[in-house]
């Protein structure tokens, strides 16, 4: 039996130390080393017992009993630890140092035993059947001992229990019941060996075996269930030291897991709070960071999954503090670029208007005298001021273009047009540039091209017209040939091509890339005296760009260049454009204007504060014989709108009190304009402005400078077909040539042909002057009330709107004293107010009174037309509205309107009283007249 014993405690010392090697070899994690841990223990215990069994005396047993102790008061401790580690119990460190303190001070004890009986008692040595067998009783610490291993029994089954009840994954199940056998079968031997005496526990501890069976069933559990497998190793250990907070639950909710960036974050997870879980869960619901302390971090989850099952949740934090800091940085300097961009945007809107408005008048009068002249000089002179013009307005529209295209904004929209239209648009503005230079100037269209298609006819002309002027510019002798070509696609689309070709001077190959660069040109020195901005082409490319297109170039330095494009367009009707070049060589392309129809019968209001603008509109639409009424102020317009029924609507923008935009929305809300035709006119030319102005409610939109055919076109597509009276080659409209009074000249304060230059014509000038009669009383004892009121606000407005009128006419003087006085008014500058207002009343009162003289004594009433019933009764009930609120000029105006009508004999006397009581400044006079009393 002594062999037997022997043989089977040498067996248990090397499955033991197999197991320490296999441990130690994949040693990685906390839960490696408790098992490394447990091993050495009990190998140390194990051996320490061999030497019990093979002593052959009481000294020799007891040294032998005190190394064995060595290992064997830890065994339980150690066992209970790796458990604890396995199951994801978290044991607080007070806990393991108390115990280890416990544990250390046992092995004390028995080391200085026989000293003292705090272990043993009555301490025997006996032989019994070959071995040397201690008999003895327990002392404190061995009861204790005993009692700690009883604790850890239960301990360690009830942990691997309730873990193995929790657990839902069928793979990790089978893991835990093969180590929860092995901790039962250790258990059970040691059960027997402490509670159960037997002949056999009284000669060998069965301790000793029962570790040694634990063992195996342990290795099954490493080798089947990888408990110690390289991946798993390395996945833990990254895991536990990576910076990303790591949290895995259970499909219940309960936290199974985390590592110790987690735990950092969220020390509550120690005792297993749900609260952690679901304060992440609820970040990622709403897709926000979380802030712990000065950091932030970004949570994510998944699923974890043990083969097919699902086994939980996993949830990550990664801190991603760098990352949002970075992010806040870009997306501080983002909305600092942005509004660098929008007051960009905003400066270009400014800018775009205060250019576009001199433009206008420019261009519109000279547009006024190609039409009317008939001395070849002027002529001459006019079309010069027409390509200085456009070139300017190019110019403004190039760096436009530009800055819509850096935004992003640019868009293509696009319409049904007319290709002879586009064309002749080209060859009308490239070809007087052409023969300025001495150049021939060909044009080869495809005549079988459909001539009704649907794109956009802007940008596409944008491009034709940007390359025609590029070779023009650069061609100094020779020719510049334009060709218009397609090619059927299919699907009712063509490849429509546009070709330019020149006899210039070419370009070298290394200057190709810097066509296309902005605001560069090509060999600046040679070319200086060449006008332009150098972004002609970028924008050419960019907006083909945006049609799906490109620019091909073909060039030969010294020789010329060859532009060519194309882009599809969807054929609306396919009938061919036919001989276009025919009729291009048969044309003197300087035809005489002719208004495209008469509408005698209509009636529009233009509204704008600018007067010259005003008149511009007036000119350009004078043949067409259209009642055209004007308004400088939104307030004025709304007044005129409820006295008078008009078919149309022209309204400026940007105008100050009221804009066109609060101007069109109070406009539809009066009785009877709830679907008014209203257009845009302005010269508000930057991105996004055409839809914003659509969206706001406008029908349409024209820009300033306002071109006289795109304006005739739009009011004959706006008006009621029956207004409309179609204009024949045999009509020959004669203008109208109005004489100025005589006694006009006699005015000192007027300069008459300052007055007609800038009205335009002497319709215009004497329609001005009427109107300027009609309010300039009123509006100058507005300014002395003003004035000795103290309101200098209210007194500049008044003085600024008199500099304006006063130069309109041709009263500069007065004109010139207004300014100072208004640039006064907005400094503050009293003293010079109060030293020039009243002379400048005064001065208003006498030019006033005398054209208001000047006009009751040349009245003609025998040319007008006869005033409608309706019409009149709604200028008396405008009339009265005004004079009730004191509204002075929108009374004056209203009474103006009636005086360009012939009244039925029944009214003069009743009309008459009404100017006079205006003359008077009598208000209340003028309220009961026009209501009848």
């Amino acid at each position: 039996m002594y062999n037997v014993l022997i043989t089977i405690q040498y067996i248990c010392i090397l499955v033991l130390f197999i197991e320490g090697w296999l441990v130690f070899r994949n040693f990685s994690s906390r839960l490696h080393m408790y098992m490394f841990f447990s091993i050495v223990v009990n190998i140390i215990n194990s051996a320490g017992y061999l030497f019990e069994l093979k002593a052959k005396s009481g000294e020799t047993y007891m040294t032998a009993l005190k190394l064995s102790y060595f290992g064997r008061v830890w065994v339980a401790f150690s066992i209970a630890l790796f458990v604890t580690e396995l199951c994801r119990v978290k044991l607080h460190n007070a806990v393991k140092i108390g115990l280890a303190l416990f544990h250390l001070t046992t092995f004390i004890v028995v080391l200085t035993t026989p000293s003292h009986e705090l272990f043993y008692k009555d301490i025997e040595f006996v032989e019994y059947d070959g071995f040397i067998r201690m008999q003895r009783s327990s002392g404190i610490f061995h009861m204790l001992q005993s009692a700690s291993i009883a604790f850890y029994i239960v301990y360690i089954l009830t942990t691997l229990l309730v873990t193995l009840h929790k657990e839902r994954n069928k793979r990790t199940r089978q893991c835990f019941i093969t180590v929860l056998i092995s901790m039962i079968t250790q258990a059970v031997f040691t059960s027997v060996q402490i509670f159960v005496p037997t002949p056999i526990t009284y000669v060998y501890d069965l301790t000793m075996p029962g570790f040694a069976v634990g063992t195996v069933i342990m290795l099954v559990a490493i080798f089947r269930f990888d408990l110690l497998g390289t991946a798993e190793l390395a996945k833990e250990y990254i895991v536990d030291r990576i910076s990303d907070g790591i949290v895995a639950a259970d499909e219940d909710g309960n936290v199974a897991y985390f590592n110790k960036p987690a735990e950092k974050l969220y020390p509550g997870l120690a005792r297993n709070a749900p609260d952690v879980v679901e304060s992440i869960r609820t970040a990622i619901d709403r897709d926000e960071p979380i802030q712990i302390s000065d950091r932030v971090y970004t949570p994510r989850t998944d699923t974890l999954y043990r083969g097919n099952d699902v086994s939980g949740t996993v949830y990550v934090l990664q801190d991603n503090t760098d990352l949002y800091k970075h992010t806040k940085e870009l997306e501080e300097m983002t909305e600092r670029a942005n509004a660098a961009n929008r007051a960009k945007s905003l400066f270009l809107s400014s800018m775009s208007h205060e250019i576009r408005t001199p433009i206008n008048a420019v261009l519109g009068m000279d547009e006024m005298i190609l039409r009317e002249s008939a001395e070849k000089d002027t002529l001459s002179y006019a079309e010069d001021i027409q390509t200085a013009g456009r070139t300017l307005l190019s110019l403004i529209n190039d760096i436009l273009d530009f800055s819509k295209i850096e935004e992003g904004r640019m868009e293509i929209l696009p319409a049904q047009y007319e290709l002879s239209s586009l064309i002749n648009d080209l060859v009308n503005m490239v070809s007087p540039r052409a023969e300025k230079k001495g150049l021939r100037f060909d044009v080869d269209v495809d005549r079988n091209i459909p001539h009704l298609l649907y794109g956009d006819e802007i940008r596409i002309k944008q491009c034709a017209l940007n390359i025609l002027t590029n070779a023009v510019k650069y061609t100094e002798k020779g020719s510049v040939l334009f060709s218009v070509s397609s090619e059927t696609r299919g699907d009712g689309e063509i490849l429509l091509t546009f070709r330019v070709k020149d006899t210039g001077i070419g370009m070298k190959p290394e200057d190709m890339e810097k066509l296309f660069s902005p605001f560069s040109r090509i060999e600046e020195t040679r070319n200086r005296n060449i006008e332009g901005t150098g972004l002609g082409m970028s924008i050419t490319r960019q907006l083909l760009d945006l049609m799906d297109s490109k620019l091909d170039v073909n060039s030969v330095y010294g020789e010329g260049s060859e532009f060519s494009f194309g882009v599809m367009q969807k054929v609306i009707k396919p009938e061919p454009i036919g001989d276009y070049a025919a009729r291009y060589r048969s044309d003197d392309r300087r035809s005489v204007y002719r208004e495209m129809f008469r509408a005698p019968d209509a009636r529009i209001l233009v509204v704008d504060d600018t007067p010259v603008n005003l008149a511009v509109i007036r000119g350009l639409l004078k043949r067409t014989q259209i009642c055209v009424d004007t308004a400088e102020s939104g307030e004025k317009a709304l007044g005129m709108a409820a006295a008078a029924h008009y078919d149309l609507f022209f309204i400026d923008h940007m105008m100050p009190e009221m804009d066109g935009i609060e101007t069109l929305h109070r406009l539809r809300r009066l009785p009877g304009y709830s679907d008014a035709v209203c257009i845009v006119l302005t010269a508000n030319a930057v991105s996004g402005a055409r839809e914003t102005y659509i969206n706001e409610g406008f029908d349409d939109y024209l820009t300033k400078p306002v071109d006289g055919g795109r304006l005739e076109k739009t009011i004959m597509e706006r008006l009621p077909a029956e207004k409309i009276v179609a204009v024949t080659e045999e009509d020959d409209v004669q203008d109208s040539t109005a004489q100025l009074p005589e006694r006009l000249y006699g005015i000192g304060e007027i300069d008459v042909d300052s007055g007609l230059k800038h009205c335009g014509s002497p319709e215009v000038y004497l329609e001005t002057l009427s109107v300027y009669a009609g309010t300039a009383l009123a509006n100058a004892d507005e300014i002395e009330r003003l004035w000795q009121a103290g309101d200098i606000g209210g007194a500049t407005i008044k003085i600024h709107a008199l500099k304006s009128t006063s130069r309109a006419i041709g009263a500069e003087d007065l004109g010139s004293l207004a300014e100072r006085l208004e640039a006064a008014g907005k400094a503050g500058d009293t003293e010079t107010l109060d030293a020039g207002t009243g002379g400048l009343v005064e001065r208003y009162r006498v030019l006033g009174n005398a054209l208001s003289g000047l006009f009751r004594k040349e009245d003609d009433d025998d040319d007008k037309p006869l005033i409608p019933d309706d019409m009149l009764q709604k200028t008396y009930a405008a009339i009265r509205e005004f004079s009730d609120n004191f509204d002075i000029d929108g009374a004056a105006l209203a009474i103006e309107s009636i005086s360009k009508y012939r009244l039925p004999d029944s009214e003069k006397e009743r009309f008459e009283r009404i100017k006079a009581a205006a003359d008077e400044f009598d208000w209340d006079a003028v309220a009961e007249i026009a209501g009848g009393v």
